[in-house]
């Protein structure tokens, strides 16, 4: 909801919540000052801000996202994380690679299955994992927030390009999920040197899961047989 207000594609309001960008931020901050107010003193609060709607029309995108930025670095928020994509319009660039479209389809009705997945082999091969996928436009919002700190996520999956993007003060921490359901000890094993890379292959269907309420973990070979 918050980032349908911050959206021009989706916010079509003109009153004191919409019509411009300051106006659309509005709910954001005003959600953000509500928030400190009422976490204890010397809480983190850190706001995972959308920076590309990829929606039909233009919506949220990169120079919009950075001017949002900068105005969250002066209600004194401690981090942002960079992310992107719509769950209606474009949910694979939330968690680019492989479309499983098996285990997408598997939860629906019988009749509605050849339909999914018809839908979903248009997607194949057009989210593909791209490593970082999400820094280009970090680089953008990283010079508009001055000390806040950067979290960047989406697709960091080797130890040699962690270190460079930290060491090149791109970004400020490191978001991972897909890698941490798993291995959940990766961060450990790269510390002690048993690791460079993370083994997951961005196959999605651990997060095909909930839809067909399995629990949430590594099926990487498929769901099992019913």
């Amino acid at each position: 909801m918050i980032n349908q207000f911050l959206s021009p594609f989706f916010s079509l309001r003109d009153d004191q919540w919409g019509g411009s960008d300051e106006k659309r931020f509005r709910f954001l901050k005003e959600t953000v000052l509500t928030v400190k107010k009422a976490i204890p003193e010397n809480t983190p609060l850190l706001v995972k801000l959308n920076t590309n709607d990829h929606t039909p029309k233009e919506g949220v995108v990169p120079e919009l996202a950075a001017k949002y930025a900068q105005w969250l670095d002066e209600l004194g928020i401690d981090a942002i994380e960079v992310s992107s994509g719509t769950g209606f319009y474009s949910p694979m660039n939330m968690c680019r690679g492989d479309v499983p479209v098996a285990e997408f389809a598997a939860p629906l009705s019988w009749w509605m299955k050849p339909l999914a997945k018809m839908a979903l082999k248009c997607w194949v091969g057009n989210f593909e994992l791209e490593e970082a996928y999400h820094l280009d436009t970090a680089k953008k919002i990283k010079p508009s927030i001055g000390n806040t700190a950067l979290c960047l996520v989406g697709g960091i999956r080797s130890k040699a390009r962690m270190e460079e993007i930290l060491n090149n003060g791109q970004a400020d921490f490191l978001s991972m999920s897909r890698p941490f359901i798993r291995e959940p000890t990766i961060v450990k094993k790269m510390r002690e040197g048993k690791a460079d890379k993370v083994a997951c292959e961005s196959c999605y269907k651990c997060l095909a899961a909930p839809g067909a309420e399995i629990p949430v973990k590594c099926y990487n070979k498929g769901f099992p047989s019913k």
